[in-house]
């Protein structure tokens, strides 16, 4: 050991500054390495958010426009599949029954913008709108994609396939406004044929798509200024319009979020002026290398800062972000992360984070631990992201999060890695209303049209597998319209949630009850013996349907006439079953109502 009082100044100097040197390299080494991951990390992790965001954003808008136009045809299909409509628009120009019902009672009642009906010439017989109605305007003319649109309902289908074809939707333009619309011929409730009086009559219902589509899009979505620009100079999200001519309606352009952008705005400036600190700092070190005392003094003030830094960099993310070891043990978290995750910051350091990190879906087991993602970022030593995974709360609880895992490497191998999550439950909750909203009826919570042809396809299938038979019972409410017709539309509502709710307690709960069209339901029985005890069903769904409902202070009685096919029986594919039990549904109400049919055998 050396003797402070007997060793030269001059050695200790030489060797102190020989020391420093050493160790500013290696500092200088580990400050550029250290900081040029952060910067890394972080623009990666946002560019992958943005892009996430991004591409959310396009897919939802699509799906959303085109839910919206499935709702708008629905509801102009329900009154131009109608006899009365026929009689009193058609052949009567009845100006105060189409008022009273696709007139201005569609226009308040579905908050439309536009209701028209025309000839198959596109001669005009009513047009609404929300200040007034007019009969028959002699200065009116359809525009080119109005009558593109009407043209395309006219030839969608032939009348023998009318009754499953779907109203034709599309963007038209007609006086300078541009409008969703869906079109759909008049026919006869019973056969689906055009009316002979004006073959080729179309109803048409519209939204006005800058008052009325694109505010509530935007609202749903949560993005900022969504808007139709014939000439877009630069949107950060766009999709082009087409009306239904072919002609460009202009393009929708919108400002998704951008959760990376907000993330490096914030963090990399944070960075950057820590580097140029870090950078001066070493400068003045290495200058003043004969003061090994000064420096090393300063060297301590330099670690703190950094650390504060780091710690700056850390907390004003507003994702939750903690590193963790080659072995999976936190290491650090912010306090974004431990709020969302309910637990204490002292509580998750050290801990195991594999536990963590759960399974692919929020109800599924967790999945084994030599699987999670955390192990397959530290052995292979490449990012991952999902959106698809559940973390777990302090309560026990799961969530959905969309988390992004990037390893930290010393050269080829993996020392680590840092984890950016969020929290994405409102998201997934607005994706499931979404769902839910395009798969079930909004008046009685049924399954809709579409929700019953998949679960019956499904009920085929097993079906054939175990070589059992399936019931489809068409059931079409008798004195429904002059219950709806009598008492009005929030009477006929409330009469078809009583009667689902009739018919899901008669049934079991493995069999589906939906609602087909209008007053049409229809019940899928399955795993069945013999036609008995469809028999015996049909006969149960006839006697509850015949009793008294109390509609406000009203007891009003309906029944029911129901048509039945049999899988194998009257067919083996979804639609021609429904087509069979449509037709003896009709054979019930020929017999007088009331009753039910088999259908005939082929």
């Amino acid at each position: 050991m050396l003797d402070p009082k007997r060793t030269s100044p001059r050695i200790l100097r030489g060797s102190a500054v020989q020391t420093l040197g050493t160790l500013i390299k290696v500092v200088i080494v580990a400050i550029l390495v250290s900081l040029t991951l952060t910067v890394l990390m972080l623009l990666h992790a946002g560019r992958i958010q943005d892009e996430t965001a991004a591409e959310a954003s396009l897919r939802q808008l699509e799906g959303l426009l085109l839910m919206t136009g499935r709702h708008l045809a629905n509801h102009v299909r329900d009154y131009a599949v109608w006899n009365d409509a026929i009689a009193r628009v058609i052949q009567a120009r009845d100006l105060k029954w189409w008022d009273d019902n696709p007139g201005q009672y569609a226009l308040s009642t579905f908050e439309l913008s536009l209701s028209l009906a025309a000839d198959g010439a596109d001669r005009v017989y009513f047009i609404s709108t929300p200040d007034r109605t007019r009969s028959a305007p002699p200065n009116l003319t359809l525009g080119p994609s109005t009558q593109a649109l009407l043209d395309m309902e006219r030839r969608s289908a032939s009348a023998s396939s009318s009754a499953q074809q779907r109203a034709t939707a599309g963007l038209i333009e007609l006086d300078g406004t541009v409008y969703l619309a869906a079109a759909s011929r008049f026919l006869h409730e019973v056969d689906f044929a055009s009316p002979a009086e004006a073959s080729g009559a179309v109803m048409l219902f519209a939204l006005a798509l800058d008052e009325k589509v694109l505010p509530e899009l935007g609202d749903i979505m949560g993005v900022f200024r969504l808007v139709r620009d014939a000439a877009p100079e630069s949107a950060e999200a766009r999709m082009p319009l087409k009306l239904a001519d072919g002609t460009s309606a202009g393009t929708l352009t919108w400002t998704p979020s951008a959760p990376g952008r907000s993330m490096i705005g914030s963090v990399l400036p944070i960075a950057i002026l820590a580097f140029s600190s870090i950078a001066g700092l070493t400068l003045i070190f290495a200058l003043r290398a004969r003061s090994l005392a000064r420096c090393l003094f300063a060297d301590e003030i330099e670690r703190r800062e950094l650390a504060q830094r780091y710690e700056s960099i850390l907390e004003t993310a507003g994702d939750g972000i903690f590193g963790i070891d080659r072995d999976g043990r936190i290491l650090f978290v912010n306090e974004a992360a431990a709020r969302i995750l309910g637990f204490a910051r002292a509580e998750i350091q050290g801990q195991d984070a594999k536990r963590l990190l759960l399974c692919r879906s929020v109800d599924a087991p967790a999945e084994p631990t030599e699987e999670a993602s955390l192990l397959r970022v530290l052995k292979s030593g490449r990012a991952e992201a999902s959106d698809t995974e559940c973390f777990r709360r302090a309560d026990g609880r799961r969530f959905p999060v969309e988390y992004a895992v990037t390893p930290m490497l010393l050269g080829d191998t993996p020392t680590g890695a840092v984890v950016v999550f969020r929290d994405i439950t409102k998201r997934r909750q607005t994706e499931e209303e979404v769902l839910y909203r395009a798969n079930f009826d909004a008046v009685t919570g049924l399954p809709n049209r579409n929700l019953l042809l998949e679960r019956l396809g499904q009920a085929l299938k097993r079906a054939r597998r175990e070589a059992i038979r399936v019931g489809i019972l068409f059931i079409d409410l008798d004195d429904f319209k002059q219950v709806n017709d009598s008492l009005g539309h929030n009477a006929g509502d409330l009469l078809l949630r009583q009667v689902a709710e009739r018919l899901q307690q008669s049934v079991r709960e493995t069999d589906t009850v939906a609602r087909f069209a209008g007053d049409e339901l229809v019940v899928v029985v399955a795993h069945i013996a013999d036609h008995v005890f469809l028999q015996t069903v049909a006969e149960k769904l006839l006697r509850v349907l015949r009793e008294p409902f109390a509609i406000g202070n009203d007891s009003v009685r309906i029944g029911g006439s129901i048509g039945i096919a049999v899988f194998p029986d009257h067919g083996e594919d979804p639609q021609v079953l429904l087509n069979h039990a449509d037709l003896a549904m009709y054979q019930a109400k020929a017999a007088g109502r009331g009753t039910y049919r088999f259908a005939e055998t082929a």
